[in-house]
């Protein structure tokens, strides 16, 4: 686990975190909301996209961990990260709409460098094209783009030791 400064802590998701976790997923989602506003098409598909997500990240990265975000105890957001040899990798980091930009994702961030610095480890993660949000803060915290595909660039922070 990696040590968050106060008010932030991580701890193990359980399954008793689906409720919060579906809801989480739903709020990263305004292009579906947008895109069919009746409830009644809406929620079957983020429930189908959400398992399309989870599946993934366990096929992709078979040994990542999940952690809930917590803020004063309360749960504010989901951190995904892959602990491979070769690297760090954030697979996934989403906050809820209300705690963005409170130094949530920062403190989480922040905590994984200091980790793969002490490890020699690069620290890798994807960002989506349309995410400006989270890539000015990836890059003020000193990731560089290595690569782009059509919707994502890969990014990695090295450290002095990585």
């Amino acid at each position: 686990m990696y040590p968050l400064p106060e008010p932030f802590a991580l701890r193990d998701r359980t399954d008793t975190d689906q409720a919060f976790v579906q809801a989480l997923y739903a709020s990263t989602r305004e292009d579906l909301r947008q895109a069919l506003p009746d409830p009644a098409q809406l929620l079957p598909l983020l429930a189908m996209q959400q398992n399309a997500q989870e599946a993934g990240f366990r096929r992709q990265f078979p040994e990542a961990r999940q952690w809930l975000l917590l803020r004063s105890g309360l749960p504010i957001g989901r951190v995904v990260v892959d602990a491979a040899a070769q690297d760090l990798r954030v697979v996934d980091i989403a906050i809820v709409p209300e705690a963005r930009r409170s130094g949530a994702a920062t403190a989480v961030l922040q905590a994984l460098q200091a980790h793969a610095l002490a490890q020699g480890l690069p620290l890798c993660l994807a960002v989506a094209h349309g995410n400006h949000a989270a890539q000015s803060l990836y890059r003020r915290l000193g990731f560089a783009t290595t690569s782009e595909d059509g919707t994502h660039a890969q990014m990695v922070w090295r450290g002095e030791h990585a």
